[in-house]
């Protein structure tokens, strides 16, 4: 049996323009207010024994979905089925009063999370254990550092022994040393078999931990499924809201504007070859395959065959130019075809090391000093890589590990 099941989840949220417009709509009983979907659509399912993971951008929808999950909130449309006892973690000192001490809250969290007093008396001093707040214990919570608020939090939550357990962003303000012992117990409840829904973030995290993820952008899930291919596509989808615009040389313009025939040399294809793609029609490499691109070019018969060269660049979709290469830092000719001016290359490399992310080329045909652009094609040939392992960066490195001399 599932621990959660969310089927169409919706939550709208009334946007007043003025303050003072709720209280016209309650007196005149006319609308003034615009309705906001903060979530719409949403379904999924979280087993027992499994740690889900939420990503998203700032206003995503995804506090409003924990909510949810927590019961602190009802949903506008659709459906949830909650399968045993719901703890959370969410807003910083979310459920606190800031004028009671931490042991006043204490009493008052778990009480709110349905502990009778007997079973609250027997969990308080090891909450306060695992707090390690004992010498702050009698003070105002409203005295408390952000640390502090989230080491009495987390310790209340976890203490009731929940099925399902829900943490937000807010466990990150920890101390190193709190987030350590968090994990543990977090992995701790994974294992004997409670469900775990993970908001972070930290996208290494997330990967390193859940064995699915939600990806929600506009309150709309975008992907689904396993941690490793969701993370991905939102790296993707970060990487292309940060890209870098790179501004084409103003002759490449002008090519582009002119009839290719009457260039002195000019590019007429370049094609991935030996690809996979995806169902969506999308180019895809694995971390280590073979990248094999093929580039057809023309010139005039005026021109010498010495002085015509292709450039490569890969670049990612943020911008950033992750290799170029060109065959006159290689010293290497441009092949002929039947018609001696037809020319052509193909650019190999035997095993990729970039790590994941959405890449593409721009081959650049230049002269020998590699300042004259005879003609470009800019972000074609678009591909994907994955990667396996959680490896983090542009590319994987060869290295190895020893014992220190």
């Amino acid at each position: 049996m599932s621990a959660l099941i969310a089927t169409d989840l919706a939550k709208a949220y009334r946007r007043y323009q003025k303050p003072i417009d709720s209280l016209k709509e309650l007196v005149f009983r006319r609308q003034y207010h615009e309705q906001f979907w903060a979530l719409k659509g949403v379904s999924f399912r979280c087993e027992p024994g499994e740690v889900l993971g939420i990503v998203g951008d700032n206003g995503a929808g995804k506090s409003s979905l924990l909510k949810l999950l927590a019961g602190t909130m009802q949903p506008t449309q659709g459906e949830l089925i909650v399968n045993g006892r719901v703890s959370a973690i969410l807003e910083l000192g979310s459920g606190f009063h800031p004028d009671f001490t931490g042991l006043e809250n204490i009493h008052l969290g778990c009480a709110m999370l349905g502990l009778s007093a007997e079973q609250i008396a027997a969990k308080v001093d090891d909450i306060i254990d695992f707090s390690e707040l004992a010498d702050f214990i009698y003070q105002p919570v409203k005295t408390y550092s952000s640390g502090m608020f989230v080491r009495l939090a987390f310790s209340v939550v976890t203490s009731v022994d929940p099925d399902i357990l829900v943490v937000d962003e807010a466990l990150s303000v920890g101390d190193q040393h709190f987030q350590k012992k968090s994990m543990d117990r977090m992995m701790a409840f994974k294992d004997q078999g409670k469900a775990l829904v993970f908001c972070s973030h930290s996208l290494y995290h997330v990967k390193e931990l859940c064995k699915r993820a939600i990806w929600l952008d506009k309150g709309v899930i975008q992907a689904q499924g396993n941690s490793g291919e969701v993370i991905d596509q939102y790296n993707d989808h970060v990487r292309m809201q940060n890209r870098v615009s790179v501004v084409k040389p103003v002759q490449s313009e002008s090519i582009e504007k002119t009839d290719k025939s009457q260039l002195t040399a000019y590019l007429v294809d370049a094609s991935l070859l030996r690809v996979k793609k995806t169902g969506d029609d999308v180019v895809i490499y694995r971390t280590g395959d073979a990248f094999r691109v093929k580039v057809m070019a023309h010139k005039q018969s005026s021109l010498a065959l010495e002085d015509v060269h292709i450039g490569i660049i890969i670049k990612r979709n943020d911008g950033v130019q992750c290799f170029g290469v060109s065959t006159v830092l290689d010293n290497v000719a441009l092949f002929t075809g039947e018609d001696k001016n037809d020319l052509g290359v193909v650019y190999e490399i035997p095993e990729l090391t970039l790590l994941s992310g959405h890449y593409s080329l721009e081959i650049w045909l230049i002269d020998t000093t590699s300042a004259h652009v005879y003609d470009s094609m800019q972000s074609c040939c678009e591909f994907k890589v994955r990667q396996t392992g959680t490896e983090v960066g542009v590319t994987y490195l060869e290295h190895q590990w020893s014992a220190p001399v």
